[in-house]
């Protein structure tokens, strides 16, 4: 079986804007549906999440996949680099999502991100990807979109109808999300 796990970016929470609508759909077709709501979210620390992420998760397979906005996938990237030999996931959507510095200085998100991703240790897991970002991105860079592009052969979808994809936008609904992920679990 399939299953999804949702995480939300810094201050967020499962049910703001569009991850609630998506967790709903995933779970209609049948999917198992994770959306933690993630530890200290305005003051968020790595180690917190990816213990969050290993309690929730347990043993990854092919059939898992991960769906992350903004901060919400640098922790999951993370927790795919963290993974043991053998282990494989089918690959993750990334709304929003940056490997390292922001557009701004976020002090309370610098000690997060600090060590930057390991992408040939990402890769050892397998998948496939997809980052979705906007032009109109006020905080994430769209050199972070290209990054995810070169380093993990990532999908790259760019929609600037939105900013930061935030539920603050009044975003309910992102079916390039969804799509994306049926894709790359070729359903």
């Amino acid at each position: 079986m399939n299953r999804a796990i949702i995480i939300h970016g810094w201050g967020g929470e499962p049910n703001e804007g569009w991850l609630p609508w998506l967790k709903v759909d995933l779970e209609n077709r049948d999917w198992n549906v994770q959306a933690p709501q993630m530890p200290n979210a305005k003051e968020p620390k790595l180690e917190e999440w990816l213990q969050t992420l290993r309690e929730l998760v347990g043993k990854c397979d092919n059939q898992t996949y991960f769906v992350g906005h903004s901060l919400g996938c640098y922790a999951f990237l993370k927790y795919i680099e963290q993974l043991g030999v053998g282990e494989r996931v089918g690959g993750g959507v990334m709304v929003a999502g940056f490997a390292g510095h922001l557009k701004h200085k976020v002090t309370v998100l610098q000690e997060f991100y600090k060590d930057g991703l390991h992408w040939d240790k990402i890769n050892e897991h397998g998948g496939e990807y997809v980052a979705i970002y906007s032009e109109r991105d006020d905080w994430v860079r769209v050199e972070s979109a290209h990054e995810f592009e070169k380093h993990l052969a990532a999908k790259l979808i760019k929609n600037n109808e939105w900013e930061h994809f935030s539920g603050s936008e009044g975003i309910v609904q992102l079916p390039d999300a969804l799509n994306s992920l049926l894709k790359i679990a070729n359903i």
